[in-house]
């Protein structure tokens, strides 16, 4: 099985070498009808660079990861900033080295090319993955509300790659399948004794495990599956989730986990450098697009530009957020705090425009130039919701040991409808494993997700 994937994994590296540079020599011939001979000497000198920055680049979107695992439009989409980052590379090769020219109207042309083209190869290499990959059996243990989601999340895999065969969870299933609307399919048994002996007679190829089991049980399945060399996957409980965090040492003879702290202070300062600059940069450049925006804001509806809110950041400290207007004056008069649903008729035309394109957090940068932000790090919450959630969710306050971010691993992974349990999981482990790579990963696929209408909206 390891084989198979890493033989996958290579299948994919070299068919997206292939295509990145099979993209421009098409644009190339739809340009000049054929291969100008100066400008493909030139092209050629420079594909080692090209090729080498495009593995790159998909890595950092994570398109070598098992991509049966993964929604369609997570792959997909990931190609659409990627090829226009690989052309900006090509622009700015074309600037510094001389003997690298031709015209502009290539790299235009190669653009839609390079997205259809890797678009069509990713899609025929899943086809082709599909067909040599056997489906995996699945075997479910869920308790308190996960069993549901952990089927949601199953499910919006690429087609028949898991195939749930058995669930074991608590009473209550029947309403959480309702709320997910979900057809049940498999064997179902309500209780979890005698759990290890059900189990060495259905033999599964692979088990999800609920995090909110008790330790005891986990432990148990951990050891069992060790035995009967099936794997294993735990969705993490918020404990384990700090614990992956932690680096191994040693104390004498004897191996140790060292926590991390949570706040980030290893590249505290980096960071804060890093934040200032883009967010200066992105401030200028996006000039030509906040002006038109401040005047269609203000021609819809009465009110201002800018809109202020009172949200939580690091420490529990207070401060006002600054965003585009994307609601009528006053939404909140009659209502106090209340979460956009999604046909909230308080929403302006212009604001639903804004917020699928997220180009309402743009004055966000200046809360980030300010020092109350950074770019990356949990999603500042309301101190009305701050409350709600300390209340009802577990080590919610950890998430406030980090400054708050524009966006966050819980923005590229997540969805705006998924619920704060899921959110609050995201943070933790992007506290966790924060880096300045990290950083950047989160930073590419955040325009990968503006793309992706579910995930934006």
């Amino acid at each position: 099985m390891r084989r198979k994937k890493s033989a996958l994994k290579v299948f994919r590296i070299i068919g997206d070498m292939l295509f990145v540079n099979l993209s421009f020599f098409i644009a190339f011939y739809i340009r000049f009808g054929g291969f100008p001979t100066k400008n493909i000497q030139a092209y050629t000198r420079q594909i080692p660079f090209i090729t080498i920055f495009a593995i790159i680049l998909f890595s950092l979107y994570n398109l070598y990861s098992e991509q049966l695992k993964k929604d369609y439009a997570d792959i997909f989409y990931a190609f659409i900033p990627a090829t226009f980052l690989i052309v900006l590379f090509s622009i700015s090769l074309s600037y510094f080295i001389e003997s690298y020219a031709f015209p502009r109207s290539v790299f235009i042309i190669v653009i839609p090319v390079m997205i259809l083209v890797m678009i069509a190869w990713r899609y025929l290499s899943l086809k082709i993955e599909q067909k040599i990959s056997q489906a995996i059996k699945v075997v479910i243990i869920g308790q308190d509300g996960d069993t549901a989601k952990i089927i949601k999340n199953i499910n919006s895999c690429a087609d028949n790659f898991f195939i749930i065969t058995d669930v074991f969870t608590e009473e209550g299933f029947e309403e959480e399948k309702e709320d997910f609307k979900m057809d049940c399919n498999f064997n179902l048994t309500i209780g979890l004794d005698n759990l290890l002996q059900k189990l060495s007679k259905i033999n599964p190829e692979l088990v999800f495990i609920s995090g909110r089991l008790n330790e005891e049980l986990k432990k148990d399945l951990f050891y069992h599956s060790v035995e009967e060399e099936w794997e294993a996957n735990l969705v993490p409980d918020f404990y384990e989730i700090m614990l992956s965090g932690a680096d191994i040492e040693q104390l004498g003879e004897l191996p140790i986990f060292k926590m991390k702290r949570l706040n980030g202070s290893a590249h505290q300062l980096s960071k804060r450098i890093f934040d200032l600059v883009f967010s200066l940069f992105a401030l200028i450049i996006t000039l030509p697009i906040t002006l038109p925006v401040a005047i269609l804001i203000k021609l819809e509806s009465k009110g201002p530009v800018f809109f202020k809110q009172k949200r939580v950041s690091k420490d529990n400290k207070i401060f006002e957020v600054y965003k585009f207007r994307t609601m009528v004056k006053d939404a909140e008069k009659n209502t106090g705090p209340v979460l956009a649903s999604k046909d909230d008729n308080r929403i302006t035309k212009v604001g639903k425009i804004l917020r699928k394109t997220r180009i309402d957090e743009i004055p966000q940068f200046i809360n980030v130039l300010k020092g109350e932000m950074s770019l990356i790090g949990p999603r500042p919450e309301r101190p009305h919701f701050v409350e709600d959630f300390e209340e009802n969710i577990p080590d919610y306050e950890y998430r406030h040991r980090v400054k708050s971010g524009i966006t966050g691993l819980a923005q590229i992974l997540g969805y705006y409808s998924s619920d704060a349990e899921d959110k609050l999981r995201l943070d933790l482990l992007y506290a966790n494993k924060s880096s300045f790579v990290f950083d950047i990963k989160i930073i590419l696929n955040t325009i990968k997700v503006m793309f992706m209408g579910e995930k934006s909206s």
